[in-house]
């Protein structure tokens, strides 16, 4: 603490002697006012960090940023070295999804290296090629027009999984706001690629589904641990997605079923 109190004299009493240190004209003392500027730690929040499993492996602190921000380089980086201050990560990288390169900041002289380095990756989403991935697609059609965004919904609702599915009509409800989900699927004639009714709906007779297929399970003896209970929830809820419309080719991949699962549960 006492040579922390020393170099801080130093730098007060004689800077030229820092700018000499960088290999700076020692002149150049004159250009800049020396100060002792108090930070206080605010409440910061990043959207998302991937912690590894394994210590060998990076650390990620994901932002999106889908509004021009000529602050969000300071802030995002100031959040980042606070939390490796606190929690001694060693290995780690930044990852910023902008929507296209015009929302990114045009003031970024003070992060040149920072950006260019391997600690940064930046996504814009506007510049990714097609993907036969589903994750992918569903960043894509964040940024899809509404003339487009029903063409690109009903592509990757035919091969979404049921988690994917409800996404994909969250997604929509955010772009059509002042329309209910219902004129939402007639409208984009995306309710025949779903084959599912409200949200509310399906997740209770998800619910419905799994409680039957945990108590067959368990009153049969043929089920055991979670994974087979969670197989029992899914083969009871083919009947009722069959129910609202789906062909058993539809509903095993919905399901992540193999189809001679699904083709052998009885028809009601």
């Amino acid at each position: 603490m006492y040579t922390d109190k020393l170099v801080y004299l130093l730098l007060q009493l004689v800077p030229q002697g820092f700018f000499t240190l960088i290999g700076r004209d020692p002149n150049d003392a004159l250009r800049y006012e020396f100060k002792s500027v108090e930070l206080k730690e605010t409440a910061f929040r990043i959207d998302g960090v991937f912690m590894p499993k394994n210590n060998d492996d990076e650390a990620y602190f994901v932002e999106a940023q889908f509004q021009l921000d000529e602050h969000f380089y300071a802030r995002f980086f100031a959040e980042i070295f606070l939390y490796l201050k606190q929690y001694r990560v060693k290995k780690w990288r930044a990852v910023v999804i902008y929507p296209s390169r015009s929302i990114e900041p045009k003031q970024i002289e003070a992060y040149d290296e920072l950006l260019e380095s391997k600690r940064v990756v930046r996504v814009y989403l506007d510049e990714l090629p097609e993907s036969e991935e589903t994750a992918v697609e569903l960043f894509k059609l964040l940024i899809a027009s509404e003339e487009v965004m029903g063409m690109r919904a009903r592509k990757i609702a035919q091969k979404a999984s049921v988690v994917e599915l409800d996404l994909i009509e969250q997604i929509l409800s955010y772009k059509f706001r002042t329309l209910t989900r219902e004129e939402i699927r007639k409208m984009l004639k995306i309710q025949e690629e779903l084959g599912l009714k409200e949200t509310a709906f399906y997740k209770e007779a998800f619910e419905e589904g799994k409680a039957e297929g945990l108590l067959k399970g368990k009153q049969e003896g043929k089920l055991e641990g979670k994974q087979e209970g969670e197989r029992a929830a899914k083969l009871a809820m083919v009947s009722l997605l069959r129910e609202l419309g789906l062909n058993d080719e539809l509903i095993a991949p919905k399901l992540q079923l193999p189809l001679s699962d699904v083709k052998s549960v009885p028809k009601s």
